[in-house]
């Protein structure tokens, strides 16, 4: 392994690596065939999809619809269903019209009763388009029709997932409420037109938005931040209306509006929200309170046309989803039995919803108008089992099992690479050191036996918990030591206390450092201490193990991004970059954003620090490099293809001039509503398919790399959105190989001794955006950029 440069970093004595493990040749058979994939077992799975066959001349005509006068958008449909003998079969959304039939002209003219005030308003119909099944349009239209289609049997919507309110379930303790519902989406895949649905649970408390803001605003005389509290806990979560049980994301909160605030309603009057709420809920509004804004978002956007905001009452919108408080309830396993569903379970749940579906009558009459038929079978994929990966360490290799785990063999064998520490300090409790001391003599021999060769550390007594107290400690052992490394014990999960640690450690100064609970060096657990042991090596730039990755001179980037803790416009991106050929070296740094623009520029400015300091250490450039990118939402695809990729391509040419280089941009989602079941059980680790339900046109894939034990696994989703790795790669570049080399870089994550869901440079880049926007709300120090700090 290339032996990195050592950069000066303050606060801490650190010697260059040590390696002392023979490295494998590029050309070496044993290792160049592990990733062509050529020993791939098939597998035959089920997915959560239901085909969906369409006529030949399936065809939908737009219509745009205009009133006169204008209505009140709650009785537009009722006006057009005045006129459904003439209409026949139809979807309205917002402006427009959809039908299965074109009318006689392109303009018409249609008159509705108003029962409100009994005047006559005028409906005209001018006609738009004819939307062909190939359009894309025809997608969000059949999307439209399936929402209208769920709503007949009483769900509640909210954007693509469906509740059924019917069917709650309630948890005493903690006290909460789960709603069941699925997420269902039509869209074009490989195979053709599909309906996926997927279970989803909403959880909800039994708290409001008022609780939260009441037991905020007590700490008012004595906090002056107590309101950017209530809005860190409350904007960015999802509400439920306890009036008409909708959900809507919390996006702002209005501090200037309250209750007695008042607002225009459609016809015109004037009337406050305190009012409004009693005239037609017969709510009385009790307290004061700030209004809450959410962003209506809309299927149609008319192009220069305003998103509707919608005012919300903080006391009718009950919170949901699970508190930090809630996880380390004991009782959350309760939560669990309703919300972890087995394979088995699963097929179950998604067989008896489109049965439901497809049982009424008027359902099949309904498809057939539409000239649309929806099966009621799951549909079957063959997949591929990519073999076990060979884990190295120091001078010993061993494979990992079949649930991807190598747990027993790394604790008693030596890691790939250790660094060589002059000195460490633990920072205790007052009284503690004795308790301490016996963790550290556990420590002291897992180490060894891994090969780390820790010193004694000094022991350091603080006298009480108070954050000053810690900032003050941490800086005289700076200032005295100069350790290697800090490892402070703590009694409780103080989120203060570990964030004056690590901005003082991180960002004043450059000392990796390891933050541990008391509670957990009491077990003095071998395991616990091989955890730590892994931590402190990797902090100072060792690595515990490696996969074999063939391809040379290769730099692998993972890319994440993170919403700042106090300011919510403000986000922060991370980059990691691997460093050698073994990829157990990293470079990182991190830029932070407001809008879309930003971060792509400061995304090719940390491609531009990465090739610097990549030619730094290797006295060259990459020959090709590989991108994954993490926190890319739907509709950011596009935005990410036509101008992130080529902020990267000009950043790279600065290096590179006219000469060539390889690049693949990957597009990574961990969450996703796609299930692949293997019968009565998971697909096991390295289950890729990328078939069937991928996505025309490109070049995406689905790979399962991590065992579950309990409930159903979820693949992640790769969609390769560039690839010219194959004009500078030493050897081809096959679709294949890119899915093997993921597969081989989800083993790579030290904080786990087998694999995780995504590539660990991605689970990296996570990791330091959470830490940089959670707690240090600032740049980490420059010293630290070439070691795994936040791991």
């Amino acid at each position: 392994m290339d032996s990195n440069p050592t950069s000066y970093i303050r606060g801490q004595a650190c010697r260059p690596l040590q390696t002392r493990l023979s490295r494998p040749g590029l050309l070496d058979p044993m290792f160049s065939s592990s990733l062509t994939a050529s020993r791939d077992e098939l597998i035959y799975l089920t997915s959560n999809y239901f085909p969906i066959t369409t006529n030949t001349d399936c065809r939908i005509y737009q219509y745009r619809v205009d009133f006169n006068p204008v209505q009140n958008k709650c009785i537009e449909k009722e006006l057009l269903d005045a006129n459904k003998k003439f209409l026949g079969i139809y979807i309205f959304h917002e402006t427009m019209l959809f039908s299965n039939k074109k009318y006689e002209s392109d303009i018409v003219k249609l008159s509705s009763k108003n029962d409100i005030d009994d005047k006559i308003v005028i409906i005209t119909l001018k006609f738009i388009s004819i939307i062909e099944k190939g359009d894309p349009t025809f997608i969000q239209i059949l999307n439209l029709m399936l929402r209208e289609y769920l709503s007949i049997f009483g769900l509640t919507q909210h954007g693509k997932v469906c509740y059924d309110t019917t069917e709650k379930i309630y948890v005493s303790n903690p006290k909460l409420t789960i709603l069941p519902g699925y997420e269902n989406t039509i869209g074009m895949f490989d195979n053709g037109l599909f309906l996926r649905s997927e279970l989803i649970f909403k959880v909800i408390r039994q708290e409001t938005v008022l609780d939260i803001f009441m037991e905020c605003s007590k700490k008012k005389l004595i906090d002056p931040n107590w309101m950017l509290k209530f809005k860190e806990a409350v904007i960015g979560s999802v509400v439920l209306t306890i009036y008409n049980d909708r959900c809507y994301h919390i996006d702002n909160i209005d501090e200037q509006l309250g209750t007695e605030s008042i607002f225009l309603k459609n016809d015109g009057s004037s009337i406050s929200f305190k009012d409004f709420y009693k005239k037609k809920y017969h709510i009385n509004l009790l307290k004061p309170q700030p209004m809450l804004i959410s962003k209506r978002r809309k299927s149609f956007r008319i192009e220069g046309e305003e998103t509707e905001l919608v005012y919300l009452v903080p006391e009718l919108c009950v919170m949901t989803g699970i508190s930090n408080e809630m996880r380390e309830n004991e009782n959350m396993k309760y939560v669990d039995q309703h919300t972890i569903v087995n394979p088995t379970e699963r097929i179950w749940k998604y067989n008896n919803f489109i049965e439901q579906l497809l049982t009424p009558p008027w359902a099949t009459q309904l498809s057939k108008q539409w000239n649309l038929t929806l099966s009621n079978q799951l549909i079957k994929i063959t997949g591929r089992v990519m073999p076990q990966e060979t884990i190295h360490g120091n001078n010993q290799n061993y494979r990992s099992d079949t649930t991807g785990n190598w747990t027993t063999k790394l604790s008693s064998l030596s890691m790939y690479s250790c660094a060589e520490i002059l000195c460490w300090v633990i920072v205790t409790p007052y009284l503690r050191s004795a308790d301490v001391g016996q963790f550290t003599n556990t420590l002291l021999k897992v180490a060894n036996n891994m090969g780390l060769k820790l010193p004694i550390p000094k022991i350091v007594e603080i006298d009480d918990t108070d954050i000053r107290t810690y900032s003050i400690k941490l800086e005289q052992l700076i200032n005295e030591i100069n350790p290697s490394f800090i490892l402070c014990v703590t009694l409780s999960r103080r989120e203060d206390i570990y964030n004056i640690i690590k901005r003082k450690l991180c960002v004043d100064y450059a000392v990796p450092s390891q933050v541990v609970l008391l509670k957990q060096i009491l077990k003095y657990n071998t395991l616990f201490c091989a955890k730590i042991t892994i931590q402190i090596n990797c902090k100072l730039g060792g690595a515990p193990w490696r996969v074999v990755i063939p391809e040379s001179d290769m730099m692998i980037i993972g890319f994440n991004v993170c919403q700042a803790r106090q300011n919510r416009k403000k986000f922060y991106g991370a980059l990691i970059a691997t460093m050698n050929n073994e990829h157990t070296s990293y470079f990182s740094c991190v830029e932070s954003y407001e809008n879309e623009q930003e971060l792509s520029t400061s995304f090719a400015t940390s491609i531009t620090k990465a090739l610097t300091r990549y030619a730094a250490i290797n006295k060259k450039l990459p020959n090709t490099i590989v991108i994954y990118r993490d926190g890319v939402e739907d509709r950011q695809l596009s935005y990410v293809h036509k101008t992130e990729v080529k902020m990267v391509m000009e950043a790279c040419k600065k290096f590179y001039g006219e000469k060539k280089v390889g690049l693949a941009f990957v597009i990574v989602r961990k969450y996703t509503s796609t299930r692949f079941l293997n019968n009565s059980e998971n697909p096991p680790p390295g289950t890729v398919i990328d078939n069937s339900v991928t996505i025309p046109n490109m070049c995406d894939f689905y790979l399962v790399s991590q065992h579950v034990k309990v409930g159903t696994a979820a693949p992640t989703h790769y969609n390769v959105i560039v690839d010219t790795l194959n004009e500078t790669a030493t050897k081809q570049f096959t679709p294949k190989i890119m899915q093997s080399l993921t597969y081989k870089l989800t083993h790579m994550y030290y904080n786990r001794w087998g694999t995780i869901r995504i590539p660990a440079p991605c689970q990296l880049a996570h990791e330091l955006a959470f830490l940089t926007a959670q707690s240090l709300q600032t740049y980490p120090n420059p010293g630290l950029e070439d070691l795994l700090h936040f791991l």
